[in-house]
């Protein structure tokens, strides 16, 4: 998981895990942010300079540190961001995007099954 924070910023470290190593027949890399211009940004940097098969959108971490701002899992309570953020990464990139999710928000509160089939509704071209 790549930090797109990190990633605007130029930061060496998270760039070194979005690098395919030749002998990776399928590579994809997956993205935590909590704002629609920043994925937007970062898939047109991952367009333009990374060779990947997919982009995976992460809305599974519970790291606080990630949720705090907004990404991980605390973007499956924000349908607005999350649907602007799909769209955005939609018009960067050429290959096919997933989204990584968690049953829920927290255990006791499942909403994935009722996220889904928003995010269907969407009709976001290339997510897979």
């Amino acid at each position: 998981m790549a930090v797109a924070q990190n990633l605007l910023e130029g930061k060496p470290g998270e760039w070194a895990l979005l690098k395919r190593h030749p002998s990776e027949d399928v590579f994809g890399v997956q993205i935590a942010c909590g704002h629609a211009d920043q994925f937007t940004r970062v898939a047109e940097l991952i367009e333009n300079e990374c060779q990947v098969d997919f982009v995976d959108l992460n809305c599974g971490c519970p790291i606080d540190c990630i949720c705090s701002k907004g990404s991980g899992s605390a973007l499956m309570l924000r349908d607005n961001k999350l649907r602007d953020s799909l769209r955005g990464i939609s018009n960067a990139l050429s290959c096919p995007f997933t989204v990584k999710m968690r049953t829920g928000w927290d255990e006791k509160v499942p909403l994935a099954h009722k996220l889904v089939p928003k995010i269907q509704s969407w009709q976001v071209d290339g997510l897979s």
